[in-house]
C-alpha cells in the first residue's frame, strides 16, 4: 500500500480530511490536479497592482458556522468584518434607487406576498416535516417568484437576491435551498443589505495553509479511474501511475464527478447527479477602482452584475470592487465589457484594472459554488450525494449536509469523511 489512505482533491474539504487522518496516525496523500491547494477559494493578487483579491469563495459567519468558527480559533486567524455599507443602490436597468430604505420597502412589498407563506412553509417543514413536504417550492428560482404574485419590482428584487446567492441563473436553480437557507440561518432577502458577514483579514489562504502544513500533497495529479475492491482502492492516474490504500476520500468538486470512472459504479442518485451537475455557474467580476465610496453594497436586475459590493480601501484613493454575475454573465476577459458592468454600479468610478477567473470553464471545477437543481432538495437526492460507500468516504461543499455551498460544509464534510474512515479502518 501507497499509503493509508489517499485523498482526492486539496480542497477545504479534502484538506481537513487529510489533516485528521493523519493526526491520527494514518499515513495519507493528498492528489491534487492544480499546482496549488485551496480548490474554489483562491487569495492571490491581481497581476500588475500590487492588490490581493480573493477570486473565489470569501464570506463566512463564525456565528452561525462553528466548524469553520473551530480552525479559525485552533490557528488563530486574523478575521474582520466586512462592516457596513456606507453606500447601497437598487439597480434595476436604467432605474436607480439608493438608500436602505429602498431595500426596507423592497422587503415590506415582499412581505405581503406569498413569499411570507413560503417561508412559514419551510420553517413548520425545518422544524419537524422535513424536505420531502416542500416538493411545491423545489422549483426553478423563475417558476418560484412568478407565482409568488409579488410587485414587479419586488419580484425583480427577489430574482437578483435569489441568484446571488443561489450560484445559478433563474432557469436552472432550485427556490426552495435558498428558502431553507433563511430559515435555517434567520435572515431575509433584505438583510444581506445589513450584514454580509465576515472576512478573512490575509484571506482565505491563511487558513487552509496552516492547516495543509505537514501534508504529503502531490500536485499536478489527475485521477481518471477509481476502482474499489474489499481489500482496498486502486486509483489510476492520467500519467500513468497507480495508487494504492485501504481507503481513499473524494473530496472533487459534484461537476467532476462523471471525469472519474468508479469501479463499481457508484450508486445512482450520485449518477445522475454527476451526469446532470449543479447549476453554480457565477462570474464572479472583480476590480481596483478609484473615485468610488469607502464601501458599497448593490443589488441589480437587469444589468449583467446581479450583487456588487466594495469592502474597503486596497491604497491611495482606491477600492476593490467585486462582483456577482451569474444572469446574464459578463465576459470576464472583455475588459470594456467588466468596466461597463462595474459602472452600472459605481456609475463615478474609474475602473483601473479587471481581473477574475473562469471557474465554469475551468477543467477542476466547471463550476461555482453549488447551485441546487429543482427536485434535489426535496426528492432525496441531495442527502444521497454524501452517503459513503465501501471503502469511499465522501466529502466536499456541493455534498455537506450543513453548510452546502460554504468553506463552512466543505470543513465539516471532510472532518466528518476522516471520522468514517478511522472507524472503518479501525477494524481492519
Amino acid at each position: 500500500m501507497d499509503a493509508d489512505v489517499v485523498v482526492i482533491g486539496a480542497g477545504f474539504a479534502g484538506i481537513a480530511a487529510a489533516r485528521d487522518l493523519q493526526g491520527s496516525g494514518r499515513r495519507v496523500m493528498v492528489l491534487e490536479a492544480r499546482e496549488r491547494i485551496g480548490g474554489r477559494t483562491w487569495y492571490r493578487e491581481i497581476p500588475a497592482t500590487g492588490v490581493w483579491a480573493e477570486y473565489g469563495g470569501m464570506f463566512f459567519s463564525r456565528a452561525t458556522q462553528p466548524h469553520l468558527a473551530r480552525e479559525i480559533d485552533r490557528y488563530a486567524i486574523a478575521v474582520t468584518p466586512a462592516g457596513h455599507p456606507s453606500r447601497v443602490a437598487w439597480i434595476r436597468g436604467d432605474l436607480r434607487r439608493e438608500g436602505l430604505q429602498e431595500i426596507a420597502r423592497m422587503q415590506a412589498t415582499l412581505d405581503s406576498s406569498g413569499l411570507r407563506d413560503a417561508l412559514a412553509a419551510t420553517r413548520r417543514a425545518f422544524e419537524g416535516e422535513g424536505r420531502i413536504a416542500l416538493g411545491a417550492f423545489d422549483v426553478s428560482v423563475a417558476e418560484f417568484v412568478d407565482g409568488l404574485g409579488a410587485e414587479p419590482e419586488a419580484a425583480d428584487y427577489l430574482r437578483s437576491f435569489m441568484v446571488s446567492m443561489g450560484g445559478g441563473s433563474i432557469e436552472r436553480c432550485s427556490a426552495l435551498p435558498l428558502l431553507w437557507d433563511m430559515v435555517e440561518l434567520d435572515y431575509s432577502p433584505a438583510d444581506v443589505f445589513v450584514d454580509v458577514g465576515e472576512l478573512f483579514a490575509d484571506g482565505t489562504k491563511s487558513l487552509i495553509d496552516p492547516m495543509a502544513a505537514g501534508i504529503d500533497v502531490r500536485f499536478d495529479t489527475v485521477v481518471t479511474t477509481v476502482t474499489q475492491d474489499q481489500d482496498g482502492v486502486t486509483i489510476q492516474l492520467a500519467d500513468g501511475g497507480m495508487i494504492r490504500a485501504p481507503a481513499a476520500v473524494v473530496a472533487l468538486p459534484l461537476n467532476l464527478w462523471a471525469d472519474v470512472a468508479f469501479d463499481p459504479p457508484l450508486a445512482g442518485p450520485k449518477r445522475r447527479a454527476a451526469a446532470t451537475g449543479h447549476a453554480g455557474e457565477v462570474s464572479k467580476v472583480i476590480a481596483v477602482v478609484e473615485s468610488a465610496p469607502e464601501s458599497y453594497l448593490g443589488a441589480a436586475w437587469g444589468t449583467p452584475i446581479q450583487a456588487g459590493f466594495v469592502t474597503g480601501a486596497v491604497g491611495e484613493g482606491r477600492q476593490l470592487f467585486m462582483g456577482f454575475s451569474v444572469q446574464d454573465r459578463v465576459d470576464l476577459a472583455d475588459d470594456a465589457a467588466v468596466a461597463a458592468a462595474v459602472r452600472a454600479h459605481l456609475p463615478e468610478a474609474e475602473v483601473v484594472a479587471t481581473a477574475g477567473h473562469d471557474w465554469v470553464n475551468d477543467p477542476f471545477s466547471k463550476g461555482t459554488w453549488l447551485g441546487t437543481p429543482p427536485t434535489w432538495f426535496s426528492d432525496g437526492t441531495f442527502e444521497a450525494l454524501s452517503e459513503h460507500e465501501g471503502r469511499l468516504a465522501f466529502a466536499g461543499s456541493d455534498i455537506a449536509a450543513e453548510g452546502a455551498g460554504w468553506i463552512e460544509g466543505a470543513i465539516g464534510s471532510g472532518v466528518g469523511a476522516a471520522a468514517y474512515l478511522q472507524d472503518l479502518l479501525g477494524t481492519d
